[in-house]
């Protein structure tokens, strides 16, 4: 079985057990330095609206189901943005083919402009590719919030690099912080973005299959004293929907072209939260 997986363009033996690209910190760091570059991202958008949401395409040799949902989400006139919650590509080399295929769409494509967030997946870390990723995202942790065009808050959205299946000790502080500070203000909906899937399922994919107990233990608690309304992930490539501490807990189910149930989440956000699963 290892010198199977071993032989497999896939998998990155290495990053699976030990990491291979620039480690948590370093990423949060120079993420952080690029957000501050950047300024605030504020979504001016209607009281009610659509989040389209995607997960694990695993991009390699095709594009059809990821081409899809981008045609989707941008031909819909309810659609505010929409998220990839990571695992963008399945192995090396294929960061252009995932990008250029968001391009074939009405609206274009303009790396980090766009309507679309991204999060960063462990198979995006893989082969030490997160150079390769950051010069196309910029960033794998930052918030963005929606607001009304009268400046009314509606929804925050906080977005963080579990890549290695863990935040880092620096990446639980910047949430925490991040939570904290935000506190006071009277958004309707506060909402976790990230790859990794917070309940532990299996050992599959080495250190990054899940967070640590010890760390899942303390975001839960984070996310449930700071009031977060749900947690969206992927990871798993199967689809559940969990809640603990008052928080609901949703993987989405994967998009990859080998997938025969391929699914898409479309979230209603209003002043409850509508999920629907849209098979590709």
């Amino acid at each position: 079985m290892l010198l199977v997986t071993a032989c497999n363009p896939n998998y990155d033996m290495p990053g699976m057990f030990s990491g291979s690209s620039e480690r948590a910190d370093k990423r949060l760091a120079e993420s952080l330095d690029y957000d501050k570059r950047v300024g605030e991202i504020h979504l001016t958008v209607p009281e009610n609206y659509l989040v389209y949401v995607a997960t694990d395409t695993h991009v390699d040799s095709t594009t059809h189901h990821w081409s899809k949902f981008v045609n989707s989400y941008k031909t819909d006139n309810n659609c505010a943005f929409a998220i990839h919650l990571g695992d963008l590509i399945n192995a090396k080399n294929n960061f252009a083919r995932f990008f250029d295929a968001a391009k074939v769409t009405p609206k274009g494509y303009v790396p980090g402009k766009d309507t679309i967030f991204y999060i960063v997946g462990n198979h995006d870390l893989y082969f030490n590719q997160w150079p390769e990723y950051k010069s196309y995202v910029g960033t794998s942790t930052y918030w963005f919030d929606t607001r009304t065009a009268d400046g009314k808050l509606l929804d925050l959205y906080i977005c963080l690099d579990s890549g290695e299946g863990t935040l880092g000790a620096d990446g639980i502080k910047w949430l925490e912080n991040t939570l904290k500070d935000k506190a006071e203000l009277p958004y309707r909906h506060r909402i976790i973005l990230t790859h990794t899937h917070m309940f532990k399922q299996d050992d599959s994919q080495g250190h990054t299959s899940n967070y640590s107990m010890e760390e899942t233990y303390e975001i839960a608690a984070l996310l449930t004293k700071y009031g977060v309304t749900e947690y969206w992930s992927g990871h798993d490539h199967s689809r559940e929907i969990t809640t603990y501490g008052k928080v609901t807990y949703i993987v989405v189910d994967a998009l990859e072209d080998a997938v025969d149930d391929a699914f898409y989440m479309i979230a209603t956000m209003s002043s409850s939260i509508q999920h629907k699963f849209v098979k590709i």
